[in-house]
């Protein structure tokens, strides 16, 4: 494990696009996998900056993204589809063939996550797979205490995951209360792990996780 410490948002930002550019250079058909959430839309917005400068291309890139709500289709404004579309995908050379969500309207869970599953063995495996961490230690929509030999696995949400998550919504009722999630076996699958984290809001969790012995 290794730990990078950033003066500022825009330095994280800027360190951690670095180090998905570098991967993206050195295997241009990589599997990237994503995360949403506000930490990592300024590794999104850096990576764009350098995509338009043609430093970086992502046509052989195929994305594999950690979550989405269930119940919700793609179309939806608040979609972790609309969410990863907007903030990135769009605006690079990523080809649509190649991005992969869990699918939110599939209400059949099993057949959901094991069809998740499969698709990130037939690709290869990820390559890097790109994390945020809640204030409470979550990861993905994975709660502290999950179980590590879970593969993608649907979740009931949280009231505490659904109080932060409402100010995406216009009301709390309105806030999915199921997710469809990569598990903590498969994250750890990934070849490469990146983690970032932003504020102090954080600094309790990120001490007891990789400090307190």
């Amino acid at each position: 494990m290794k730990i990078i410490e950033a003066k500022t948002y825009e330095d994280m930002s800027r360190k951690a696009a670095n180090i998905i550019s570098a991967q993206v250079i050195m295997k241009p058909n990589c599997v990237l996998g994503l995360a949403t959430g506000g930490t990592p839309v300024g590794i999104y917005k850096q990576l764009i900056d350098w995509y338009r400068k043609g430093d970086i291309d992502f046509s052989e890139v195929t994305t594999i993204n950690l979550d989405e709500y269930r119940g919700l289709p793609r179309e939806s404004i608040q979609s972790y589809w609309t969410f990863m579309h907007e903030h990135f995908f769009d605006h690079v050379n990523i080809r649509p063939e190649n991005i992969n969500l869990p699918d939110g309207t599939n209400q059949d869970a099993q057949e959901e996550c094991a069809r998740y599953d499969r698709l990130i063995m037939e690709k290869g495996g990820i390559d890097l797979q790109l994390l945020g961490i809640g204030v409470d230690g979550h990861i993905g929509f994975n709660e502290p205490g999950a179980a590590f030999e879970l593969g993608t696995h649907c979740v009931n949400l949280t009231e505490s995951t659904i109080e932060a998550n409402a100010r995406f919504f216009d009301t709390v009722k309105e806030v999915p209360r199921q997710a469809y999630t990569m598990g903590i076996k498969t994250i750890m699958q990934a070849h490469k792990v990146l983690m970032v984290v932003n504020g102090r809001s954080k600094a309790a969790i990120i001490k007891e996780a990789f400090f307190v012995q």
